[in-house]
């Protein structure tokens, strides 16, 4: 991968890649950022990419690229949750037939998710993100994702062991809600 992306900026390489993804990366970087993970969403929108960059000093930044027809790319979404990125997987995770992107962050002591889908409208957009100390996935009724989300409650008295609860959540009328 090292030498594929050196080849996209130009560094190591005299021949031009006609790959989509190598292409993006030449367009579309600033000086100084580095790719943490790159996905081709050609299966869930032509000409559209996902990149985790962060820049010098910076924090990672979620981004999706989508073509505009003319060989460029704009950026149509992007997210910043935490101080350190962990993974990102392309997943249908409301069984609605079609990928969504789950990406998952660490900040401080609390592990983050965030799942990022189209809206109604074909937009990109955050459908769920939340943070707690522990975060599981588990699958519920018809295939959907659920998260088990375990937090402190600080609820604790004097001289007690930290208190804990686990919240979940579930994907209900078009959205993720909290279960009762």
């Amino acid at each position: 991968m090292g030498l594929a992306i050196a080849c996209a900026i130009g560094t190591a390489c005299r021949g031009r890649s006609d790959d989509g993804a190598l292409l993006f990366l030449q367009r579309t970087l600033k000086p100084g950022e580095r790719i943490l993970a790159l996905r081709d969403l050609e299966a869930l929108a032509g000409g559209s990419f996902a990149v985790v960059v962060v820049a010098p000093g910076g924090k990672p930044e979620l981004r999706i690229l989508q073509a505009d027809g003319k060989g460029d790319f704009g950026t149509v979404f992007s997210t910043r949750q935490g101080d350190v990125f962990r993974t990102m997987a392309l997943e249908d995770v409301n069984a609605d037939g079609r990928d969504e992107i789950l990406v998952t962050w660490r900040g401080g002591h609390l592990e983050m998710i965030e799942v990022v889908g189209r809206d109604a409208q074909g937009s990109w957009t955050s459908l769920f993100q939340e943070a707690g100390r522990e975060i599981e996935r588990r699958y519920g009724v018809g295939g959907t994702s659920e998260f088990w989300i375990t937090s402190r409650t600080y609820e604790e008295g004097p001289d007690q062991p930290p208190a804990y609860t686990t919240t979940v959540y579930r994907w209900a009328g078009g959205t993720f809600v909290e279960s009762k």
